[in-house]
């Protein structure tokens, strides 16, 4: 069976993807409202945006329900300045922090790192980032804590520095951290993502998904998620399937054909 896990806000916080069925964005209500629903996790790209007593609240109310953190980003959208993976850090210790104490603090989960382009030379910010993701790894592995970068598209990101999965995936192999693949990257990057399931099976460490165009539920879209599934299934994944969608109708009858879309590609 698919496990699949309820996001809490893509780019907003104020925006997830269970708004109008809980009847409320409070965190922990959106966490009961999926496990009513039979989710098994959730993600959470604005955790570390939100205060430690909510974080801590999210932990139990997981807990409480049997359910998995998913992933969540280093650098979400309103945390400035902007994180550059290729450029020097001075105290790497000090830039994992925040979100260390936050997967502590819910119980687990995978930090998304995205390599963005500060503008230095594209060869010297790879050997850098490299370096960087060891270091961090290092760090996380110490506090019990996932790592891994997600391989996202200039379509989508357009200061991402590598687009493409398997240069993104060989940085990770060296570095010692995990690969995110999402099938909305992976389509506007011209990516085949069950292809990429299968060579990269080793390192896979979170799965997302949404329909294209729009990043919208399994079916409303052009993505074939068939291949996808059925190369999760080959390699046994036992891992969260992210729902990094919006429904394409809001309102709970939306949400509800959404959740019945995502359902149905299992």
């Amino acid at each position: 069976m698919i496990r699949l896990a309820a996001h809490l806000g893509i780019v907003d916080p104020a925006a997830p993807l269970l708004a109008a069925t809980a009847g409320s964005i409070d965190p922990v209500a959106q966490i009961e409202c999926a496990a009513r629903l039979g989710f098994a996790g959730i993600t959470d790209n604005g955790l570390k945006l939100r205060p430690p007593m909510v974080q801590q609240a999210m932990g139990m109310a997981l807990r409480d329900h049997g359910m998995a953190m998913g992933s969540f980003t280093h650098n979400p959208l309103g945390l400035e300045p902007p994180f550059f993976w290729g450029a020097t850090t001075a105290d790497m210790e000090a830039a994992m922090a925040p979100g260390l104490a936050a997967a502590e603090r819910i119980g687990g989960g995978c930090i998304n790192m995205i390599l963005l382009d500060c503008g230095a030379p594209q060869a010297e910010q790879l050997a850098r980032a490299t370096e960087n993701f060891a270091s961090a790894a290092t760090l996380a592995r110490e506090r019990g804590v996932a790592l891994a970068v997600e391989v996202a598209s200039r379509a989508r990101v357009p200061q991402v520095l590598v687009e493409h999965v398997d240069a993104v995936a060989a940085m990770a192999r060296s570095a010692g951290v995990g690969l995110i693949l999402d099938s909305c990257h992976c389509h506007c990057s011209g990516e085949d993502m069950a292809a990429m399931i299968l060579a990269h099976a080793d390192i896979l460490a979170a799965v997302q998904i949404a329909d294209m165009p729009g990043r919208v539920q399994p079916g409303a879209g052009v993505i074939e998620f068939a291949p996808i599934m059925a190369a999760l299934r080959r390699i046994g994944w036992t891992g969260l399937v992210e729902a990094e969608f919006m429904p394409k109708v809001k309102g709970v009858e939306g949400e509800a054909a959404a959740i019945a879309a995502l359902k149905a590609i299992g």
